[in-house]
């Protein structure tokens, strides 16, 4: 039975300064864990509320690297169940008795994935309305990471550290990247349409328009879960019926993708 839950919340710089506005009152069900990244010379303080509570641990690192980051929350997490945290997400006691509750219901499953909300209470996505199985997800379907939570257990994988905000070349795709080898591996995947936390609606992911390393991303997403031929036939079709694009667009946006793709099969540029 899942008795603790943990969130591992990352953050970066200055960013520790919002993590105390996420705390709730303390539970004995719930701990925080926060794994905080510093870049150069310019040192933030820590918020003195993270060092009074005995129910937050902080671990800090160097460097940038969202997910480098979120591997060094997982090395030393200690919760039967840990959940994906923003330093910008919002919880509510029921979010984490949600998530304590469904892996009490579902004791086979290691990953749970659950639906996020924006500010105002609207969905971050399209949902569907009932459970399914990660091998019967329906297309199109993304995940966000802070709608994972998981067991902790020796087999969970790592983040692939190509992936993610502050890596230099591929600015989001590590949490597909992330399920999708546990998937591989042999741990149970589900999700649950239920709502778990708040956050800012502008992820990194949904700035394909905008952001080249994202289109990188999406290419080297697709050639990691689906090799580098079908990737290639994959992101053509995405990139063709992306609507409102101009020809020139969608050649140049191509050419992004397809450099995430060759990133994924050479490891180089």
């Amino acid at each position: 039975m899942a008795k603790t839950l943990e969130l591992l919340i990352c953050t970066i710089n200055e960013g520790i300064q919002r993590v105390p506005s996420m705390l709730l009152p303390k539970r004995e069900d719930v701990r925080y864990l926060v794994s905080w990244q510093q870049t150069g010379t310019v040192r933030v303080e820590l918020p003195a509320t993270l060092t009074e509570r005995d129910d937050v641990r902080v671990f800090q690192l160097e460097g940038r690297g969202l997910a480098a980051n979120r591997n060094n929350a997982l090395r030393n997490a200690t919760g039967d169940i840990l959940l994906l945290a923003d330093d910008d997400a919002t919880y509510r006691p029921e979010y984490f008795d949600r998530v304590l509750h469904n892996f009490n219901k579902y004791p086979l499953a290691d990953f749970i994935c659950f639906r996020a909300v924006d500010r105002e209470g609207q969905f971050l996505k399209e949902y569907p309305a009932t459970p399914y199985r990660y091998a019967e997800r329906p297309k199109n379907t993304y995940i966000s990471s802070i709608e994972i939570a998981f067991r902790r257990k020796s087999s969970l994988p790592f983040f692939d550290e190509r992936f993610g905000l502050g890596s230099k070349y591929l600015a989001c795709g590590e949490e597909e990247v992330f399920l999708h080898t546990a998937y591989k591996q042999g741990l149970k995947i589900i999700f649950v349409p239920e709502t778990i936390v708040e956050t800012d609606p502008n992820t990194t992911g949904k700035r394909f328009l905008t952001f080249a390393a994202a289109r990188r991303a999406k290419g080297a997403v697709l050639c990691y879960l689906y090799g580098a031929a079908s990737a290639s036939l994959r992101a053509t079709k995405y990139v063709m019926a992306y609507p409102g694009l101009t020809l020139a667009q969608r050649m140049h946006f191509l050419r992004d993708m397809a450099a995430g793709i060759r990133f994924i099969q050479t490891g180089h540029i």
